[in-house]
Parts: structure tokens; sequence; C-alpha cells
């Protein structure tokens, strides 16, 4: 070997074999171990995890995630997504508090391990309610977790629990935070206001002739048209290629007969015995003799013994529901013993008795419709791929459309965000919007990329470019004279108001005078009101908003939505909350504060965990675990 080394052809052997452990990723493992990390992804103090703890952890929340969501998530698409390095961030957290809390010696016992495990109904046998072995080690084989792996688990999760509940144990919030929320919340309000018509009276502003043009050429940057473009836009879905497929009665029939029992069949109806008891023993002795075989009708000792016939929708008990009407349940099917308004339930399902079956003429063309369009799915990824062919050999859009058979709409010169010169917008062309925005990167005749939307492929191209530019004054005479007698209706209005507001201020003019000078009058609020019952008072947003935040006496104006009409109101009252009062909301105030301070804490203490327990991490061994995602085909 020593002579193999020495030698040229030696060197070259060695050579190829570092260059291979490199290129496998086997430099990364002895990067891990002169980390110090050992084969963790991530350590803080003796805590870490590896490939396969986050490998497990993330199998575990997209099978959480999956179990409630219309479509699953695979890991690519979690990687794609971001939630890959989420998990990991999460993960990263955790262990650098549990590293933190074993370098304290916080581990909880065996027997609060087991004692938490104890009160999983999971893991619960359905009979006795006790720890099922059995039953535990089938549920932990699902997850995916050994017996080991589970109770590290649990021991972790309490771990954490003690060291947040150490936290946040007697936390109570001060009295003098206490007492400003009281105040804050139990203080007493009442407001006067008016609508003050601020155009009301006004001299005519209406512009000349020469106002306008000189409006229009001190402003003509401000009326200048956005480029717009004429757009044709290619549009192809499954639905398109419905009439090209073809489906036979007999395959109708076919399909008809395989799923009639539980697609197109009414709801079964079911017969089940059930019997409550006073105490569990006593249940748990029916449910033998009835798992046996035995007559419920025999049966002693029951408070109650019904035979019900129902369908499950007429069954609120969700459990009784599931043993009774689940799928693959038949006659002699076991429910219980279950405590249920305090008496323990047992009950067997006795009897099956399906619902009435609808006709194949009556739900012929729901299976027709679904068979063509799983076809036209079929056919439409076929035309996808010539979609993508005819793109690649520069088709212009007319003789894609014509090979495809796929429609091409033309749209009027639109802007970039597909509105027309008259404010027009086509819904098409903001589902196509990605198409759109690229067609006004491309010169005229040249087509975009292919888009793909949840229900249909764009394709877009310019027909024709229309130069941004500013009108001439004549064609927009009458939009110019109208956006310069709104400009001198606002002014005008914000000076009356204004001025209106400064009078009153000044007390050169009492609030009812100038209602009364406005010619309306002065509403008020029958009593005052709080900010806890404010809501309930129905006063307008706007008014509640303002007379919580104006100062006592100060008037203030509040915009309507109507050109020149305003709210003119007035703080008239500001009452501190009585003793009783006081007292009514303080416990609630009190605890909902303590719990704001304890959540306060728990964030504060996780910062100093932070900061005093070094994390430390490998990316080179994250980015192979995200490489090993992404080559999965």
């Amino acid at each position: 070997m020593k002579r193999l080394t020495n030698s040229v052809f030696g060197k070259i052997v060695l050579m190829v074999v570092i260059v291979g452990m490199a290129f496998f990723g086997v430099d990364q493992v002895f990067n891990v171990i002169r980390g110090g990390l050992g084969s963790n992804i991530a350590q803080a103090g003796t805590r870490g995890f590896d490939f396969a703890d986050l490998d497990r952890r993330v199998e575990t929340v997209l099978r959480n995630m999956n179990q409630t969501s219309e479509q699953p998530v695979t890991k690519t698409e979690a990687l794609t997504n971001g939630l890959i390095d989420q998990i990991y961030a999460s993960e990263s957290a955790r262990i650098t508090v549990l590293g933190y809390g074993a370098s304290l010696g916080v581990s909880p016992s065996t027997e609060a391990v087991l004692q938490q495990t104890k009160s999983i109904e999971a893991f619960q046998n359905p009979l006795t309610g006790e720890l099922d072995p059995t039953l535990l080690r089938q549920r932990l084989q699902q997850l995916g977790y050994t017996l080991h792996e589970f109770e590290e688990q649990i021991s972790d999760d309490l771990t954490i629990q003690t060291m947040q509940s150490a936290a946040t144990a007697a936390v109570s919030a001060p009295k003098v935070l206490s007492d400003l929320q009281i105040l804050y919340f139990g203080e007493s309000r009442n407001v006067s206001w008016f609508f003050f018509d601020a155009l009301k009276g006004a001299p005519d502003n209406t512009p000349t002739t020469e106002e306008v043009r000189a409006y229009y050429d001190t402003h003509l940057d401000d009326l200048k048209q956005p480029e717009r473009r004429g757009i044709d836009l290619l549009l192809m879905s499954a639905e398109d290629f419905i009439g090209e497929v073809v489906v036979t009665d007999q395959e109708v029939a076919t399909i008809y007969e395989a799923t009639k029992s539980e697609r197109f069949s009414d709801p079964d109806q079911r017969t089940y015995a059930e019997l409550a008891f006073d105490n569990r023993d006593a249940a748990r002795a029916a449910f033998g003799v009835l798992a046996g075989g035995g007559d419920p009708t025999a049966v002693t000792g029951a408070v109650s013994n019904t035979l019900k016939t129902s369908r499950a929708a007429e069954v609120s008990d969700e459990a009784l529901r599931d043993a009774m009407f689940g799928a693959g349940k038949q006659s002699g099917a076991m429910f219980g013993p279950r405590e249920v308004n305090g008496q323990w339930v047992v009950a067997r399902l006795i009897s099956v008795q399906p619902g009435a079956v609808k006709p194949l003429e009556e739900v012929s063309d729901i299976i027709h419709d679904e068979l063509a369009r799983e076809r036209a799915q079929l056919l439409f990824s076929e035309k996808m791929e010539a979609l993508d062919q005819a793109l690649a050999a520069g088709y212009d859009l007319g003789q894609i459309a014509s090979e495809l058979k796929v429609p091409v709409m033309s749209f009027a010169e639109v802007d970039a965000t597909g509105m027309t010169k008259t404010g027009r917008q086509f819904g098409m062309l903001n589902e196509a919007k990605d198409a759109l925005a690229q067609a006004f990167r491309l010169k005229a005749g040249e087509l975009t990329s292919r888009f793909d939307t949840p229900t249909a492929i764009f394709v877009a191209a310019t027909r024709n470019i229309v130069p941004a530019s500013t009108p001439a004054f004549e064609e927009i005479e009458t939009g110019v004279r109208a956006l310069l007698l709104s400009e001198r209706k606002s002014s005008a209005a914000q000076a009356a108001v204004t001025d209106l507001i400064d009078r009153i201020s000044a007390g050169t003019e009492s609030f009812d005078a100038a209602a009364a000078k406005a010619d309306t009058n002065v509403e008020t609020l029958p009593q005052p009101v709080t900010r806890s019952n404010a809501s309930q008072a129905g006063i307008p947003g706007p008014i509640l908003q303002a007379m919580f935040s104006t100062q006592l006496g100060k008037v203030v104006n509040l915009p309507t939505g109507t050109t020149g009409l305003y709210v003119i109101l007035k703080v008239d009252s500001i009452e501190p909350p009585s003793e009783s009062a006081m007292a009514g909301i303080g416990a609630e105030l009190s605890a909902a504060m303590s719990n704001t301070l304890g959540q306060d804490l728990v964030q504060a203490l996780q910062g100093e965990i932070a900061t005093a327990m070094k994390l430390r991490t490998n990316q080179a061994a994250l980015a192979a675990y995200k490489r090993s995602i992404s080559e999965i085909q």
C-alpha cells in the first residue's frame, strides 16, 4: 500500500477516491464530526436532533396536516413553500430549551411519564378505560415511533411544561397596572354632534373654459394616459376537449353497478340496542353478554334498554355513531362501556337496512359527465405537451390555436392592470394576470410563456401597442372640468369646516349656535357609555373612535364619505368609573393582564435561554437533508 500510494498511479487513485467521497457527501460527515456535533444537525448542550429525528418530525407534521387538508402536502411541496425550514427552526428552539433544562437538572420522573401516557385516550382499552400495552404499541407503530422514542417525547414535553409553568407561577398583575386598565375601560363618556354641509350656500365655483385650459396645461403629466396594448389570449382547459371524448352506455352501466350501493343509494337505516347502567361494572358485564351474542332483552340491571332504528345523521353522539355506522360496521358491532351524562352506555348493532337505490336512468348523466371529464383531462395533458412543442417551434398564436383546436380571444387595448381607456376590466385578463404582465414586457407579436392556473392554461401575445400620451384638450375637456370643479369643492368645504371649528374652539360661536346656523340639530347619547359597552349602543364607528380619542371639550370634524358633508363632534363629559363598576370589571381585567404578563414572561424566558444556551448547527447537514427530499422522484 505504501509503495502504491507513493506511485503516480496510486496518487491518481487516491484523488479519485477523495473526489468521489466529496461528491457523495462523505466530506459532510467529517465536517459534522469536526464541528463536535456527531451525527446531529443541531445541538444545544447535551440535546440535539439528527437527520432521522428531523425526518420523523417532518413526517408527523405532514401527517397531521394532511388528515384535515383537502389537498395533501408532500415533502417536496413542504420544502418548496418553506415548511421544512419552519420545522427545523421549531425543533432548534425546542432542543435549546431542553438543553437548558438538562443543564439545570430538570427532568420528569418515570411515574410522571407513565401517568401522562395513561391519560392519553388513544391508548386506553375501550372496555376498561385503562392503559392497553398492545394498543399502545400498535398506535406507536402507526406513528413511526419506538416505545423509547415516545417516552422521550413525553418526557421532553413535561420538561418544557414544567419550565414554562415555573416562569408563570404566581404571576399577578400589579395593582397599579390593573387600576390603569380599569380606569381606561371603565371611564364613561358622552358626546354631542351635528351634521354640517360645508358647501351649503357656497358660491358657484364652475370654472370657465380658460380656467379649464390653464388647469390642463399645468397638469399634462397627471392627465397622461398609460401605455395600452391590444392583447390576444389563448385559453386552454380540459373543458375544451369534452366534446372530443366518447363514453358508451355500457361503460356508464358498468360503473353504476360497481358503485351504486356507495354513491347512488339513500342512507341506510340501522337497528341497534342501547342499554344504560348506573355503574361501569354492570355495563362491562352486559357488554360481555351482548358481545357473546346474548339477547339484549335478557340483560338485567339496566336503567334503560332501548331498541332504536335510525340513520347516521340522526345520532348526535359521535362515538356511538362511529361504532354503529362507521365504515365496515356490520351486525354485531359493539359500543362501550362509555360514560354519558353520568351513566354507562353499551350498544350492539342488530341489523342493517340498506337505503333505496336510485335507478340508472336517474344518474346516468352524472356518470357520463364524470367519465367525459376524466378522459378530457387525460386529453388535456396530451395537448399540454403539444402546446409546449408548438411554443418551442416558434409558432404564432393563431397556428397554435388551430392545431390544438382551442379558442383565441382578442381584447381591446388595456393598460398593464387590464383596464381599458373607458375604465372597463375583463375578468379573463384578471385570471391571466401573469400572462398579461409578461405581454407588457415583450414586443408586438411575441408570445409569452405558458401560464398555468388551477382551471386553465394561458398564452398571450401583444397585437398592437398604443404609446402613453396625454389626450388633446378637446377630447377630455369635460373630464378635466369635472376634476377641477371637484378640487375646488373639496378645498372650499375644507376651508368652511376649518373656519367653523376655529370659531367654536375660540368661543366666538357656541356649539349649539353653530348647529342652528347650519340649519341642523345637535344629537347626543341618551346616557354616557364606556369602552366596554359602547359597541352595544349602536354608535357609528367613526363617532365611536373619535369620542374615545378626543380630549374633553375639544371639537373635531369627521368626514362622512359625501363631498362637503362632515360630522362636527364635541366630548361633553368624561367620568371615572364608580367603585361598583371598578369591582365589576376589575377581576376580569386583572386575570387578562396576568395572563398577558405570563405570556411575556415565557417569551422573555425563551430569549434568556437562547442567550445562555448556545445553539450549534450544521448547515451542510441540513442542506443534505433538503437535497434528499428534492431528489425524490
